[in-house]
């Protein structure tokens, strides 16, 4: 019983040792697949991550073209009202210069004066209404509803 006992394992231990080369290859095979799966896997990943974020760059391009325009958009808006404001201080300092002189000129006629001052006034107003109405015209006529 020995004797078969230990043919039987030596057969084992041959049986084993002629499948240790080609476990090892279908072992190595294995680990060169995965490899290569996961190589490809990580190829996949970086070229969606770069997709991704050149996505991302046109958007925040497309963005910032956005935000100029809309910024170039408030920075003619605020020059043209400081330019109103600026042309409606004018006419008013014209408007006190002028009953001032007319007052000092003949202190009696002051009233009158007054009466002048308000028609010239009244035409400066008017003419400055008009001066809005255009410059709200051309904001509306420019981005198609006054706003950028």
């Amino acid at each position: 019983m020995s004797f078969v006992f230990s043919s039987g394992f030596l057969a084992l231990i041959g049986v084993m040792w002629k499948t240790r080369v080609p476990m090892t290859k279908l072992k190595l095979d294995g680990d060169n697949s995965l490899r290569a799966d996961l190589m490809g896997e990580l190829a996949k990943q970086d070229a969606d991550h770069s997709a991704r974020v050149t996505r991302l760059e046109q958007r925040l391009e497309d963005q910032r073209g956005m935000y100029e325009a809309r910024i170039e958009f408030e920075r003619v808006t605020h020059a043209s009202d400081i330019s109103t404001m600026r042309h409606r201080m004018n006419n008013l300092d014209q408007c006190l210069t002028m009953l001032l002189v007319l007052i000092e000129e003949n202190p009696q006629k002051a009233q009158e004066a007054a009466k002048r001052v308000r028609e010239m006034r009244a035409k400066q107003e008017a003419s400055e209404a008009a001066e809005k109405a255009t410059i709200a015209a051309a904001r509306i006529t420019a981005t198609g509803n006054g706003t950028p």
